[in-house]
């Protein structure tokens, strides 16, 4: 396969299990057309080409050649300066590495939040899905996604230059594998029949990526309620790029969620879920990250063919015998 290969098959995997549809996402990316459109000639030079045909903002090639055939990648979840060093150091001491691969796209040439648009969105539809009226959904969802627009800074192209200098193919795939850690995270708690918020927990490490990180200490949390607190309707965030503001936890309480299964969860988001009597279950993060990027890897060497992968930055591959 090559980095364009793999590219594609990461959007085009995510466009199979997106849980808003294949319309939904035509109707994104033709959106994206008339805006390209409408602009003045000035500001066309400037507009992200990829949000034409990729309805992901945080999946990209951001150095190549995208033609770069792939036996060997290095992947970690985060890929700053200090992995690309090291994937220099490894080439330079004959291991092969065709190519670097990040998860998050921090620090390596991605503009996410100036993408928030092609990224956030899916928030609203997930509170849609809970059972929270999308009128009532996305004031919340709009205020954050200007907030980080216009808050958005320049400090992540540091990774991209670097991978220039060294001559380092470099990638990033982020909302897809987030909607297969969705997969395996319901299917793990549903496989589980949880019924209390501790039956959560113990559900979760039921999955080899959850052992690893509990096996350093970070296990799944309790933030809110108690192991013994019934979990009632569960939901869970597996996309959206960023937590889903605490504004919304009330409407998700009486929509009748009982416990939130999510990445992170701040001093806010524990409060109001406290005091309003809901059960919070925090997930360690690249744990969480680990899962998705498996099941998502498996589904590409399904199509592709094998493909090495050297872990590192909290990554760890982990092949399933089925998806």
């Amino acid at each position: 396969m090559t980095l364009r290969d793999l590219y594609e098959a990461s959007i085009e995997i995510g466009r199979e299990v997106d849980p808003r549809g294949r319309g939904t996402l035509d109707r994104q990316l033709e959106q994206r057309q008339q805006e390209y459109a409408a602009l003045p000639d000035w500001r066309k030079p400037y507009y992200e080409q990829e949000r034409l045909h990729n309805p992901y903002g945080d999946v990209r090639i951001v150095n190549g050649p995208e033609d770069t055939e792939l036996d060997t990648i290095m992947l970690g979840i985060n890929i700053w300066t200090q992995e690309l060093l090291l994937a220099d150091q490894l080439r330079s001491s004959g291991t092969r590495v065709d190519a670097v691969v990040s998860h998050h796209t921090n620090s390596i040439g991605v503009p996410a939040d100036t993408l928030v648009y092609d990224s956030v969105p899916y928030l609203v539809d997930l509170l849609e899905g809970a059972g929270v009226s999308r009128a009532d959904a996305e004031p919340h969802i709009d205020n954050m996604m200007t907030d980080r627009w216009l808050n958005a800074e320049d400090f992540n192209r540091i990774g991209k230059d670097t991978a220039k200098l060294l001559g380092f193919p470099l990638a990033c795939i982020h909302t897809p594998a987030d909607f297969h850690h969705g997969r395996g995270v319901r299917g793990a708690i549903e496989a589980a029949n949880a019924q209390t918020v501790g039956d959560v927990v113990e559900a979760l490490l039921a999955l080899p990526e959850f052992q690893g990180a509990a096996k350093i200490g970070a296990i799944p949390r309790i933030m809110a309620g108690d192991a013994g607190q019934p979990a009632g309707r569960i939901f869970h965030q597996d996309g959206g790029g960023w937590l889903v503001p605490a504004e919304v936890i009330p409407l998700l309480k009486e929509a009748g969620v009982g416990t939130f299964v999510t990445i992170g969860c701040s001093a806010e988001h524990q409060k109001k879920a406290q005091e309003l009597g809901m059960g919070w279950v925090r997930m360690p993060h690249n744990a969480c990250d680990n899962v998705g990027l498996n099941l998502l890897l498996d589904k590409v060497e399904q199509r592709l063919g094998p493909l090495n992968v050297i872990a590192c930055n909290y990554f760890e591959r982990i092949r399933r015998n089925s998806n």
